[in-house]
């Protein structure tokens, strides 16, 4: 089974464990898989990583970018049944 991954924007308020997530945009470096999601007094959101090393910090309507993960039907160089 292949996968394809889109890179999609949603506002930090939406982010869910599990979710691999980039505040630095559509870029190779400094996505986390998302293990947990912390709400400060201030309001704003620590998104911790699986291996508490990395987090980040955003306000509920930043803007951070998600991969999404779609199983491709077929392999790429045969035709699709019609």
């Amino acid at each position: 089974m292949r996968r394809k991954v889109e890179i999609v924007q949603i506002r930090a308020i939406d982010i869910e464990a599990g979710d691999v997530v980039n505040k630095r945009g559509p870029e190779k470096d400094g996505w986390i898989e998302v293990d947990r999601v912390e709400k400060l007094e201030s309001g704003e959101l620590v998104i911790h990583d699986v291996v508490d090393r990395d987090s980040l910090t955003a306000t509920t309507y930043d803007l951070v970018w998600l991969q999404t993960v779609i199983t491709l039907s077929a392999n790429s160089h045969l035709a699709l049944p019609g």
